[in-house]
C-alpha cells in the first residue's frame, strides 16, 4: 500500500499545524517538508528545478498549487463549495503571502501532472506504509 505525500513548507508554524491537521484525519496521507532531501531530489527529477509550492502526490500524479488544496480538502470531506473557494483563494494569494512570510513567492504552478518514473524513485521510501504482521496464536 502507498501513501499520498503532502509536500508543504515546514519552516512556518502555521503551515506545520495545517499539515498536521490534514494528516491526523487521514492514515493515507503523509506530510513531508518541502526542504527535505528526498523532496528536493524529487522536485529536480519531476520539474527540472525546485518550485516552491504546495503539492500532493497521489498514485501516478502530482497535484500542485490550488489543485493540491482542492484534492486534500476533498479527501478530508470538506464541502465542494468551500473547496472551490479555498482553492481559488490559494491560487491567487499564495505568491504574495509566501513573499511576505518567506521573502520569495510561491511558484506560479497549478494543476495536475503525471508523475515521472525518475521522480517516483525518490518518493518510494516515503510512500511505503509499514504494516506490522500479526501472528495468530
Amino acid at each position: 500500500m502507498q501513501r499520498s505525500l503532502l509536500v508543504y513548507d515546514g519552516s512556518n508554524a502555521v503551515f506545520r499545524a495545517a499539515a498536521e491537521a490534514v494528516t491526523c484525519r487521514s492514515e493515507t496521507i503523509r506530510a513531508v517538508r518541502w526542504d527535505s532531501a528526498p523532496i528536493q531530489a524529487f522536485l529536480d527529477a519531476q520539474f527540472d528545478g525546485r518550485p516552491f509550492a504546495f503539492m500532493l502526490v497521489e498514485d501516478g500524479v502530482v497535484h500542485v498549487g490550488g489543485e493540491s488544496v482542492a484534492r486534500v480538502l476533498r479527501r478530508t470531506g470538506v464541502d465542494d463549495r468551500v473547496v472551490e473557494g479555498l482553492s481559488r483563494a490559494y491560487s491567487s494569494a499564495a505568491r504574495p503571502i509566501t513573499r511576505v512570510v518567506h521573502g520569495r513567492p510561491a511558484a506560479d504552478l497549478h494543476g495536475t501532472f503525471q508523475l515521472r518514473p525518475a521522480a517516483a524513485t525518490h518518493l518510494e521510501p516515503l510512500r511505503r506504509v509499514a504494516e506490522i504482521p500479526v501472528e495468530e496464536g
